[in-house]
């Protein structure tokens, strides 16, 4: 096919955008491809020799001549000045492309030409889905940090309450159905704080060395019911003493929870034995973890496109997720793969670099060790509890009435700040979260001379307590719900 030669200067200036950064294809007014730049090519998957002097709608990318854009762009140039979007994903030899095209028409040498900018929307669609993302894991991490507070501070009040009654019990039956509730306690304490794990923003907290063993372990807890509910048999064989890996905590939860949950998806269409099989280990190349399931597999033609973000189509389990693990694992300088045969089940791998010798880890501040109370304290002391939760206040105000000590209680910061200014208090117990701000309640506590090195938080949410002066400097803390005569020594030793 023949085309209208180049004027000398536009032939100059394309050559110079040659070297630019943005896809360039030069049409005339039949849309054959007069130039075109390496950009371009990169961005349609296609060399140059295979498209010069071919028809780019037609023969080129004929998704666009399907779509009508090839017409629009004819019709457009002989009416006059053509200028035309279009917006889409097209198919290339690697696959499906999302691109965006721009065509404007100019005249040159007597003849009408079209530039066409092509612009790779795979990276913008990538950082759309990463700034979502964040955006949702801050809005789930206030409500998940919110829910914390309200189921921590009653199960705080019902272990204590529970702990106080064993005392007291008249039978063996007794004891042991009060020990059940404070174990039962316990277990969902344990829920809650996985809960906000995963509810943590990405990224807010920075990176620090995680055990992929620890992170595999807790989102399969997580997971347990579904998982029994449905019928799974789960094997978890992983290595506690696995090397640690440079990243962010809450990210990588959210990859194995979605390689996981994506098992359960795939296995529930199986028939027969359902079996899913989580297992780390060190290799030469760095960490690594597999997720495993018997499934139905992953169509062939499926599985080398299944970490693209924008893939629609229904593959492994719900797909949910893959685009944006891949993402991550790549922020994190490893790979992740996937296997499969059709009928016989899948497996993903996972492979992370190891953290560097001595790197620098979060700081968290040992909580401080809880000796058995003695059987009669040095002192009666003087114990202000400052905590929205009446019940709360309650019982730890019996246990330490027990212990000859005097408690006086407030039920926010505003009222607790006052009191600490009337009177004077031996020892401070602070809840964190609270009406007019626990932490820094705390800190006005401390620079009081009485109770400087004499206080001690209360939090239902370590996680966000950890970031606050409270927990870094090494002051002590109980996390709810706490075990009551672990706060009784803690008070005790405090007001020595």
């Amino acid at each position: 096919m023949s085309t209208v030669p180049l004027r000398s200067e536009v032939s100059d200036l394309f050559r110079l955008l040659d070297h630019v950064p943005t896809g360039i294809i030069l049409l005339d007014r039949q849309g054959t491809v007069v130039r075109i730049n390496p950009t371009a090519c990169e961005r349609i998957a296609q060399r140059e020799s295979q498209v010069l002097g071919t028809d780019f709608f037609r023969d080129v990318v004929p998704d666009l001549e399907s779509e009508g854009l090839g017409s629009r762009f004819r019709e457009a140039i002989s009416a006059g000045p053509a200028a035309l979007e279009w917006d889409g994903t097209i198919t290339s030899p690697r696959g499906l492309l999302p691109l965006w095209l721009g065509i404007r028409s100019f005249s040159a040498n007597d003849h009408t030409w079209a530039v066409m900018v092509v612009e790779d929307r795979a990276a913008l669609a990538d950082e759309e889905g990463r700034r979502k993302r964040a955006e949702r894991l801050a809005a789930v991490g206030e409500l998940a940090a919110g829910v914390a507070h309200e189921v921590n501070n009653p199960l705080a009040s019902i272990k204590s309450f529970a702990q106080l009654l064993s005392r007291d019990a008249n039978s063996q039956e007794q004891h042991r159905a009060l020990e059940i509730i404070v174990q039962e306690s316990e277990r969902i304490a344990r829920a809650v704080e996985n809960l906000l794990s995963f509810a943590r923003q990405q990224g807010a907290s920075g990176r620090e060395p995680v055990n992929l063993s620890e992170v595999a372990a807790r989102v399969l807890d997580l997971q347990r019911y579904s998982l029994d509910t449905a019928g799974i048999e789960v094997r978890q064989d992983l290595d506690l003493a696995l090397s640690p890996v440079m990243g962010e905590a809450g990210a990588l939860q959210q990859v194995v929870l979605n390689l996981v949950v994506n098992a359960e998806q795939a296995l529930s269409t199986k028939k027969g034995h359902r079996l899913l099989v989580v297992r780390t280990r060190e290799s030469s190349e760095g960490v690594l973890l597999s997720v495993v399931d018997n499934g139905p597999g992953i169509p062939r033609d499926v599985l080398p496109r299944i970490f693209e973000s924008y893939m629609n189509a229904e593959v492994h389990g719900s797909g949910l997720g893959l685009g944006v693990s891949a993402t991550i694992i790549r922020e994190h300088g490893g790979q992740i793969m996937a296997e499969s045969e059709e009928g016989r089940g899948a497996a993903f791998f996972v492979r992370l670099p190891r953290a560097a010798i001595g790197a620098p880890t979060s700081p968290v501040v040992p909580q401080a060790p809880a000796p058995e109370p003695r059987a009669t304290p040095v002192r009666p002391l003087r114990v202000l509890v400052a905590d929205d939760e009446p019940t709360l206040r309650l019982a730890i105000s019996l246990f330490l009435g027990r212990r000859g000590h005097h408690v006086t209680q407030a039920a926010d910061a505003y009222e607790a700040l006052r009191l600490a200014k009337e009177q004077d208090f031996d020892v401070a117990l602070v809840d964190a979260r609270m009406p007019g701000d626990g932490l820094q309640l705390l800190e006005q506590l401390e620079a009081m001379p009485s109770l400087a090195g004499r206080t001690a938080l209360m939090t239902g949410d370590l996680g966000r307590a950890r970031t606050s002066q409270g927990i870094t400097t090494g002051r002590p803390y109980l996390i709810k719900p706490f075990d009551m005569t672990e706060a009784v020594s803690l008070i005790e030793k405090l007001g020595r």
